[in-house]
């Protein structure tokens, strides 16, 4: 982060503002956007001549000062950023590739599950690049078809096809979740190389039986998610019984088979037929003229079932047989009716009336064994069997279910029984249900065409064990149907003990064929994995394995093997490797990532040696093992973040693309002095408080024991207050992380000094990570220049020198090749000549001719000495005639730990 103050009143004794910037460039950027309306003056530390670098666009891009000041006033608006945009955008010749800026959070933003440490699990990855895995990683494979379930032998099997990455992997530790599939009873796993799949070819390795079936696409229908079939007479009421139309509105049943609250609810509409029937009653009766009313006379309630209204047949009198109407009913032993009525007494007449409760009706309540109608005013109680009482609308058919695929072949139905299938009268008997499934033929607008096939299955059990059966058909016809289902065996009611054999439709899919042979340069895995007790608890597919790329290896002549331009292995042998040199060599190559010619334009054998320099430090520094699946990430940006892994920055000389080597150097490779310096181009940065005041590391990586992450947090004690967090993608082991979050501890103490200097072309031969020696030319006085004469041991310098009294002091000559030769010296005969306590390696020039120029030389104190040496960290060659060097302090403290023994890992983890 930088800091930065902002003067707003530059002349005023107003407090500045303070901020916080990934860069200067950035926050100019946020601050002043595209059309600044005030002017800005820009300062690298406090304002003056020599810090401004308001018109220095490299400058301001670099953002390498701990501080700027930013001196805001009205006036003219500034227009730089434009400008400064420009500017970098037209430096092109830059020999060092850009010094690598890593994401804090590299491990958590990435889209594929590899780099995730939270929600790993199988997902479809549409549009998205295929994963690059190099080294190993714990791969989290991407879904290439949609997961389907089938039912072998009354168990769930789970259907997957999934891809682990471009290119040719070893593949161990195939698990399902934390379970090896190998433990797993009933699951397979098939891996294919490139260029072949399970439509085409047999597998690499194959775990468990082998899967026959080859690769499909199954849809598989939202709408069905486990629909309970109940038969006819489980939703439905008998085609006809006995009913009690009870006075008012209350229907009740005689046989709850089903009962009534069972499959009817309020709103429902009942229709009732077949209510019809002439009420008979018999007995003593009385009839009199005068008020034409009817008597009961036998107590036997004769008119209990006849209500005004009704149309009475009396027969039986001698002189009142006929129709009459009835009027009035007083009571309940008591008719008024119309017509003649002739007086009799104590006469037997029997008395008949029609009754016909049919009619459709509301359900305003339900009971146990009754529904209240709406509409309903029954005038009398009245029993009749026979009676046809329906609900509308119901029906054993589930409801249609559209499945649009115009690539559809087949439909697959899951039909199960989870609680098993059984009956229970004192002892288990088998228990038999039959369906029913019909797929109709839909046009392309997805209309009904009438045309339908009835496919036919039954459940059958003796056992509480879930019982379940895969319906596959294959349809006469390609394209869109719909589908619904039906139980087709009744429930038997008559059975006295237990029942158990509800049947559900699980699932259904549209199935459309997969024509290809073979993905590409895909490794793919096709498995299949029983729903067991676990496997059915977890909500996602978790199918996991350490994947290890197979690649050409480097030997330091030549690669072992090569691939075609579609990336098929056509040559020579390749084998699971995480060296940077093969990695390196890998992604140069590859016809999608960097497209270069090895010979020309990749220095093998130094990036070889590199590699022999880390593997003769520890075997596990020169690692690399990463998944990289983002589209946005260029070749350069790719071999940056793989040298960074491996303790190296990436640069290009001649052409050519090389790695240095960050590591202890005792002695530095080049001097330089103001000699050799453009005059006034130095700046200086000290810094007296470590980075953004962090005293502490923590650094996260994926353990490959574990496979989790960890975390390094230095220094071990806690002592620390704040701890920078680092994430460095390709570190993938204990040692590797423990020495990386060292060297970053010991930097974040260490780093206190920043130089920027332009320099003549000596600084062109620099490569990175280079130690080298600075004299500090921004100091009134420092002692450097050249020799311009030689008495024997006695060197006469340009300019005199002072020795501090009872201090070693030495001198150090610039080679004519550019190189380094430190020589102790003490006083010679007058202050600007020094004697020699050894010869030089080579003859000095002290005067200008065909030899070049004089004998560059640097003298200090050996305890002065160190605060010299730098740490080159890039090279800018933007100004042809003077390249411009910028580097860090050096110290041998950054490397403290580079050969103490690594502690065990439960000691620093835990």
């Amino acid at each position: 982060m930088t800091r930065i103050r902002l003067f707003e009143s530059p002349f005023a004794p107003v407090a500045p503002l303070l901020f916080e910037a990934e860069s200067l460039a950035h926050w100019l950027l946020d601050h002043y956007g595209d059309s600044p309306h005030v002017s800005v003056q820009i300062f690298a530390g406090e304002p003056s001549s020599a810090t401004e670098i308001s018109h220095d666009a490299e400058a301001i891009l670099a953002s390498d000062c701990a501080e700027y000041v930013v001196l805001q006033s009205p006036g003219i608006p500034a227009a730089w950023i434009p400008y400064v945009i420009a500017a970098v955008m037209a430096v092109a010749a830059y020999v060092l590739m850009p010094k690598p800026v890593m994401p804090g959070n590299v491990n958590r933003t990435q889209q594929s599950p590899n780099n995730s440490l939270g929600q790993r699990e199988n997902k479809v990855r549409l549009l998205e690049r295929v994963e690059d895995i190099y080294g190993t990683v714990l791969s989290i494979p991407s879904l290439m078809m949609p997961t389907y379930t089938k039912y072998i032998g009354h168990r769930k099997f789970e259907y997957g096809y999934y891809c682990v990455g471009r290119g040719y992997y070893d593949i161990d530790e195939v698990q399902d979740g934390d379970t090896l599939i190998a433990d797993i009873r009933g699951a397979s796993a098939a891996f294919y190389d490139p260029f072949t799949s399970p439509n085409s070819g047999s597998p690499v390795l194959q775990i468990g039986d082998a899967i026959i079936d080859s690769i499909v696409s199954a849809r598989r229908a939202i709408e069905v998610d486990g629909i309970t079939l109940k038969a006819l007479n489980q939703v439905q009421l008998p085609p006809t019984g006995t009913y009690t139309f009870e006075r008012g509105s209350r229907l009740k049943q005689l046989a709850k088979e089903p009962n009534l609250n069972a499959v009817a609810a309020v709103g429902d509409v009942l229709k009732i037929s077949g209510a019809a029937k002439i009420v008979t009653t018999s007995g003593a009766a009385s009839f009199m003229a005068s008020t034409k009313a009817i008597s009961d006379t036998s107590g036997a309630a004769l008119f209990a079932a006849i209500a005004v209204g009704d149309v009475v047949t009396v027969g039986g009198t001698t002189s009142n047989n006929g129709q009459r109407i009835v009027t009035a009913k007083p009571g309940a032993a008591t008719l008024i009716v119309s017509g003649a009525v002739v007086d009799e007494v104590a006469t037997i007449a029997s008395f008949a009336a029609p009754r016909d409760y049919s009619g459709s009706y509301e359900i305003s309540a339900v009971d146990d064994g009754y529904v209240e109608l709406m509409g309903a005013t029954w005038p009398a109680d009245y029993t009749a069997s026979g009676v046809r009482v329906q609900l509308a609308d119901v029906s054993d058919f589930t409801d249609w279910v559209t499945l649009p695929g115009k690539d559809r072949t087949e439909v697959w139905c899951n039909v199960v029984a989870p609680t098993g299938m059984f009956r229970d009268d004192g002892g288990k008997t088998a228990a038999t249900v039959t369906f029913a499934i019909e797929i109709e033929k839909l046009t392309a607008a997805l209309a009904p065409t009438g045309t339908v096939e009835v496919v036919s299955g039954s459940l059958t059990g003796a056992v509480q064990d879930e019982r379940a059966e895969t319906i596959e058909r294959r349809t006469a016809w390609t394209g869109p149907a719909r589908v619904r289902m039906r139980r087709v065996s009744q429930y038997d009611y008559a059975f006295k003990g237990t029942i158990v054999d509800e049947i559900k439709w699980q699932d259904v899919y549209a199935v459309s064929p997969v024509d290809r042979a073979e993905f590409g340069n895909k490794t793919t895995v096709h498995t299949v994995t029983q729903a067991t007790a676990r496997a059915t608890t977890m909500k996602t597919r978790q199918l996991n394995c350490l994947a290890s790329r197979c690649l050409p290896v480097y030997d330091g002549v030549a690669l072992s093997g090569a691939f075609d331009a579609d990336g098929r292995h056509v040559a020579g042998s390749i084998a699971a490797t995480s060296r940077l040199v093969d990695i390196i060599a890998a992604v140069a190559i590859d016809p999608l990532i960097g497209r270069r010619d090895l010979a020309s334009e990749v220095d093998m054998r130094q990036i070889w040696a590199v590699q022999q320099q880390l593997d003769a430090w520890r075997p596990d520094v020169g690692q690399f093992n990463f998944t990289f699946d983002s589209d946005n990430t260029s070749f350069e940006e790719t071999v940056i973040m793989i040298a960074n892994a491996g303790f190296c920055i990436a640069y290009r000389q001649n052409g050519k693309i090389r790695l240095a080597l960050d590591r202890a150097q005792p002695a530095s490779t080049a001097l330089f002095t103001h000699r050799n310096k453009k005059p006034r181009s130095e700046t200086i940065t000290r810094a007296f408080a470590n980075d953004a005041d962090y005293d502490g590391v923590e650094f996260v990586y994926v353990d490959p024991d574990s496979l989790q992450s960890e975390t390094i947090t230095l220094p071990l004690d806690g002592s620390h207050t704040k701890a920078k967090k680092f994430e460095i993608p390709g570190i993938r082991n204990f040692a590797q992380a423990w020495l990386r979050a060292n060297r970053e501890y010991q930097k974040l103490l260490g780093q206190r000094v920043t130089i920027e200097t332009s320099t003549t072309s000596d600084a062109r031969a620099l490569l990175p990570n280079a130690r080298v020696d600075i004299v500090d030319n921004t100091r009134f006085k420092s002692y450097d220049g050249e020799v311009v004469g030689q008495n024997g041991l006695e060197l006469i310098l340009s300019q005199g020198v002072v020795f501090t009294p009872d201090l070693p002091h030495s001198i150090v000559l610039m080679r004519r090749d550019g190189s380094l030769q430190s020589i102790a010296c003490i006083e010679g005969s007058a202050a600007n000549k020094v004697v020699l306590q050894t010869v030089p390696s080579e003859s000095l020039i002290t005067a200008y001719g065909r030899e070049g120029i004089r004998t560059i030389y640097s003298f200090a104190s050996d305890s002065a000495r160190n605060s010299m040496a730098y740490l080159v960290q890039e090279v800018d060659l933007s100004d042809a005639q003077y390249p411009t060097i910028r580097a860090i302090n050096y110290a041998d403290s950054y490397y403290a730990a580079d050969y103490m023994a690594v502690p065990s890992k439960e000691s620093v983890l835990n």
